[in-house]
Parts: structure tokens; C-alpha cells; sequence
């Protein structure tokens, strides 16, 4: 079984559409890409489940959160300084966020008692994951940089607080504290897929506590 497909539940979208008006009023799976105010009516479309939405401001962002059957979103360039709407989602199981730029208080996730998956890439103002201490039903986090940006992060020791979690994505990270013995506290986690961030005897000691993680710099750490 390819885990990452199964944790990350990657998605197929259709045509990317950039005016409202040319999208079926029932679409259940849009693919959006905002120029201007093209965004404008997109509240309206009250079937979608499944949306990717590309440069996001703060206006899209409230029309997005107004989508009341919305369960899995994407965002990619998110501009918006207050991502507080996202508390109206109350059916949102599957949030991914890539490039978020101005906004500073991430708590806003942890009140989205709903969501079950969150992935956040490439995040501006983030250096520690204090702020998922109380997100105790995530099953599968990511904190991911990019290509060509590596994500700081302080501590992987909040994590030891999210007891259901079953994977976790870290690629393209830079950490501080190199303990990954956090983990160990997880009784759920299955996956743990991560840059070699931190060094062999790290990952040897966090394998001699959970034997059976599926984790390749574990078992294949010189590769």
C-alpha cells in the first residue's frame, strides 16, 4: 500500500476555472484560481464538498468559509491575515494550506473540531508547533517546507500531545531539538515520513521505542 497516497489522499482536480459564472451550480469539485475580484459569487455555490483554491486574500477566503457542505479544501498562496474564518467549516475533515503568508495565529486551527487531516506548507511566520497542543482528533499532520525553502521548527515535543495520530509529514524541515523520542508518546502512529533532520543516533533511539514505525531513515539512515 503507497501510504503516502493513503494518508495524504491526494486529489485529481478539474479544469482550473477562473470566472464564477462558467462553473455548474451543482459542482461538487471546483478548481479556482482567483484573478482580481473573479472570486466574487463563489459563496453561492452551496454543493461544493471539494475545492482547490489558488491566491487567496482575505475577501476569498470569507467566501470560501461560507461553503457550507465543504469537507476537503486546498489553498495554495494565501495572502488572507485572518484565517478565523475557517471556524464556519463545520463539516472541513481535510485542510491543506501552501504558502501562507501574512497570517500569525495558527490557534484558530486547533478550535476545528471537525478536521482530521492537516497539512501546512512553506509558512511564513511558523517556528514551533506550540500552537497544536489541544488538536487531540488530527489523525495525519504535515508541517512541510519547500523545494527551496526549509521549514524551521523548534520542537517536534507538541506532538506528543495529539494521541490519535496515526501519520506525520516533515519533509523539508530544519530542527532545532534534535529529540525525536516525543514521538514514542504517540500509541497510534504508524507513519512518520520527515527530512534526516536530525542525527542516526536520533532515529535509532526512536526505532528502539517503536519498533514497528514505518520510518525509511530508521532502518536506511547512510542512503
Amino acid at each position: 500500500m503507497d501510504l503516502n497516497k493513503k494518508y495524504r489522499e491526494w486529489r485529481s482536480w478539474p479544469e482550473c476555472k477562473t470566472i464564477i459564472s462558467e462553473i455548474h451550480p451543482n459542482a461538487e469539485k471546483l478548481h479556482f484560481y482567483r484573478k482580481k475580484k473573479s472570486h466574487k459569487g463563489l459563496k453561492k455555490l452551496k454543493a461544493t464538498k471539494e475545492l482547490l483554491a489558488k491566491q487567496v486574500n482575505q475577501d476569498f477566503l470569507n467566501e470560501i468559509c461560507e461553503l457550507d457542505s465543504l469537507n476537503y479544501l486546498e489553498m495554495e498562496v494565501v495572502t488572507a491575515p485572518d484565517i478565523s474564518p475557517l471556524l464556519n467549516l463545520s463539516h472541513i475533515r481535510y485542510l491543506k494550506i501552501y504558502g501562507l503568508r501574512n497570517a500569525r495565529d495558527l490557534s484558530v486551527l486547533t478550535k476545528i473540531t471537525s478536521l482530521r487531516k492537516l497539512f501546512i506548507e512553506n509558512t511564513k511566520h511558523l517556528s514551533d508547533l506550540d500552537f497544536l497542543g489541544s488538536m487531540q482528533p488530527l489523525e495525519t499532520i504535515g508541517i512541510e517546507g519547500s523545494m527551496y525553502n526549509k521549514q524551521k521548527i523548534s520542537s517536534l515535543e507538541p506532538l506528543s500531545n495529539l494521541k490519535s495520530l496515526q501519520a506525520i509529514f516533515l519533509s523539508s524541515v530544519q530542527l532545532t531539538d534534535k529529540n525525536l523520542d516525543y514521538l514514542a508518546s504517540l500509541p497510534k502512529l504508524n507513519y512518520l515520513s520527515c527530512a534526516r533532520f536530525a542525527p542516526k543516533s536520533s532515529f535509532e533511539s526512536l526505532r528502539s521505542l517503536m519498533p514497528d514505525l514505518i520510518c525509511n531513515w530508521c532502518d536506511k539512515y547512510e542512503i
